[in-house]
């Protein structure tokens, strides 16, 4: 692959970000995908918004001065990454929301994978969905590696979250583009790669009418039922993994819910990134708390990779 012609890893970074930790998981990506990385900064300064505050050549110019020092600071932090042989730019801008900025620079510059670091939110953040990784969860055109504070181990691994129980191809597609993107980045960083669903319990299965739905339940004692779907769910996605690098010993299935489950699975193998499907809503469902992506996003104590649907399109402009 050229490389002038490669779509760069984009790396949202954040000054707060003490450690550097989403710069050093972009630029270690960057590398192992023989692809740029993007430094990007966004400032912005609500002192000098506001209808009471006149844009002026003063304020432009201060504004401007923000922009110069962020960028100049950008290029300290490419300085190392330079010296390694990595091919790094930089961008700085003055922009408001920081995430709709962040997604459109990477519609830009087609960036093949976006990194930023995540921290965990208050309520009421979390209910409104006001911050940057949670909206971007929703609107970033490319795969969103959400970096936790945790270090990577020696030997990584990565947990794709599928769910093959659904029957219709948009999921199916889902499923294939999780897999596919958990075999890129793991081959890439030499990890191992599990896979794993998550399945009502039968407790949470008789407590409701899910059972009675089910015409294939109907006559079938529900221990006998729940033990068959367990097979089932088994045998399509080994069948997911077919033409894949990733053995049936790797295969997963958990009983309760992935919020819950998920992040007990994820500290049980030792995994460094949970790979789940992310999905655009509408404008309405936008304001509140979505879905499994949202729900595991403080759960979890590894990195977060939310991928697109194949045909996805980011409704930022």
């Amino acid at each position: 692959m050229n490389r002038d012609s490669a779509a760069p890893v984009l790396a949202a970074v954040d000054p707060g970000d003490d450690a550097g930790v989403a710069l050093e998981r972009a630029a270690t990506l960057a590398a192992a995908l023989n692809a740029p990385l993007e430094l990007f900064a966004c400032e912005f300064d609500q002192a000098m918004e506001g209808s009471h505050f006149r844009v002026t050549e003063r304020v432009e110019a201060a504004r401007e001065a923000r922009v110069a020092a962020r960028r100049e600071w950008l290029e300290t932090c490419a300085a190392p990454w330079r010296d390694k042989g990595l091919e790094v730019r930089t961008t700085a801008i003055y922009a408001n929301p920081r995430d709709e900025a962040i997604a459109r620079h990477a519609l830009v510059t087609e960036a093949c994978l976006v990194v930023m670091r995540t921290h965990h939110h208050q309520w009421l953040k979390r209910a409104t969905l006001s911050a940057a990784d949670w909206q971007l969860i929703r609107t970033c055109p490319a795969s969103l590696l959400l970096v936790k504070g945790r270090r990577w181990s020696a030997c990584p691994r990565l947990l794709a979250a599928v769910d093959p129980s659904h029957r219709d191809d948009e999921h199916a597609e889902l499923d294939q583009a999780i897999l596919a993107e958990a075999e890129r980045l793991g081959a890439a960083m030499g990890a191992e790669t599990w896979v794993a669903h998550c399945v009502l319990s039968m407790a949470s299965l008789e407590s409701t009418a899910a059972l009675a739905l089910m015409p294939e339940a109907l006559g079938t004692p529900p221990e006998e039922y729940f033990g068959n779907l367990v097979q089932q769910l088994r045998g399509a996605i080994l069948r997911l993994l077919e033409g894949r690098d990733i053995p049936a010993a790797h295969v997963r299935i958990v009983e309760g819910r992935p919020e819950k489950e998920l992040p007990h699975l994820v500290d049980e193998l030792g995994a460094d990134i949970l790979v789940t499907g992310g999905v655009s809503r509408s404008r309405l469902e936008q304001v509140f708390i979505g879905g499994t992506a949202e729900r595991l996003l403080d759960h979890v104590a590894c990195d977060l990779l939310v991928v697109k649907p194949p045909g996805f399109r980011s409704p930022i402009e």
